[in-house]
């Protein structure tokens, strides 16, 4: 289970550790501090992409081998972040790292190898949960790489997370696909499944309103590192102790949702968890219009936060049941969409920011509400699943 969560996590992990070093990169590189952003947003935009591609690639070939392979690409990437010469190759860099990011993906296609319904739903709380502690600790290392070395060293410590997991993948991990279907890596699978998915609201409405929470999340690691140190006085160094207090808030919304589905119809469980997460972007909604102290601003964050944590698993254990013969595809267009969400989020974060707090709670109360909004418009759907 914690090689699973880690393969999960990796994604997050590669965007959270640099959280604390956006506005830093930016000055060394002597470009605008909130151009900084794009190494988030550019990861997202590539992230996106590249699911589609994994997903195809672990149902024709098998999860060991997709495996192997992006962890492998993923190792040099970051290698080449790390040796990076100038900031827009960079920002390049961090869009191939996103491309070759598979494990997420694969991950969860596993899961769905071997389980369905609430059963997947409590092992995708629990991956979601390990993910969070990653991402409370991941800001925190960076802060502290960012304290003993330069920005360098965060990309490094990438490269040798990558290699560690290629290793254990090669020596200890075991096939768990059943047949294997090459004649799915073809651009008319592609097109043959996105439009049979995509056709089932059963699929389509939980992968939205998964996709519109995450671009809420996703203001948050845009401009929250910038944000605090321009209108909070929050140094670089100290911003991983902040976002510590919203994974910890996302941990607990997946644990909660863990033991509620113990006896709560996963369907049901989702309009209660998206039901919180419009309540969540009320709460922003008021915050963004006065102008709130450090704590309440964080505690506003870390509500959404929550909420995020309860709809994300529980919308792909929904969205996976419909997927049938096909689950690596469909995991793959389901991040394929929350990745392309959480990169307009995170540019309009950046675009709405404006030295005031602001940005992120508008962002995050606009796609609450649209979430909400899709729950509504689906619910008879969700009800009948």
């Amino acid at each position: 289970m914690i090689y699973f969560g880690g393969l999960t996590a990796l994604t997050a992990i590669s965007v959270d550790i640099v959280l604390p070093a956006t506005g830093v990169v930016a000055r060394d590189f002597g470009t605008r501090e909130s151009l900084g952003a794009l190494l988030v947003g550019s990861y997202f935009i590539a992230y996106a992409v590249g699911q589609l591609f994994w997903g195809v690639f672990s149902d024709a070939f098998g999860r060991k081998r997709a495996l192997v392979v992006s962890l492998g690409l993923f190792t040099l990437a970051s290698a080449a972040c790390a040796l990076a010469p100038g900031f827009g190759f960079l920002v390049a860099m961090r869009a191939v790292q996103g491309l070759v990011g598979g494990t997420p993906v694969i991950a969860r296609a596993m899961v769905r190898d071997v389980t369905h319904g609430n059963q997947a739903a409590r092992i995708l709380a629990v991956l979601s949960a390990i993910l969070t502690i990653a991402t409370l600790i991941a800001p925190v290392i960076g802060s502290g790489l960012l304290v003993l070395f330069e920005w360098q060293a965060m990309f490094w410590a990438l490269a040798l997370m990558g290699l560690a997991f290629l290793a254990y993948t090669l020596v200890f991990i075991d096939e768990t696909a059943g047949q294997r279907r090459p004649e799915r890596f073809s651009l008319r699978f592609v097109v043959q499944a996105s439009r049979k998915l995509l056709a089932m609201p059963a699929f389509l409405v939980p992968m939205a309103f998964g996709s519109l929470s995450f671009a809420g999340y996703a203001a948050i690691l845009s401009v929250g590192a910038v944000l605090t140190e321009t209108v909070y006085a929050v140094a670089p160094t100290a911003f991983g102790s902040l976002f510590a207090l919203a994974a910890l808030s996302n941990t607990a919304g997946a644990m909660l949702l863990r033991r509620m589905l113990r006896g709560v119809q996963a369907p049901r469980m989702a309009m209660m968890s998206v039901a919180f997460l419009g309540l969540a972007g009320a709460v922003s909604l008021v915050s963004a219009v006065v102008t709130p102290s450090l704590p309440v601003f964080w505690g506003v964050v870390c509500l959404y936060v929550m909420a995020f944590g309860m709809v994300l698993p529980i919308s792909i254990a929904l969205a996976m049941d419909p997927a049938g013969e096909m689950p690596g595809f469909a995991t793959s267009l389901m991040g394929a969409a929350q990745m392309g969400g959480g990169a307009v989020g995170a540019g309009l974060a950046t675009l709405l920011f404006d030295g005031t707090h602001r940005a992120i709670p508008v962002t995050m109360a606009l796609f609450a509400a649209l979430a909400v909004l899709v729950l509504f418009l689906g619910r008879r759907v969700l009800t009948a699943s």
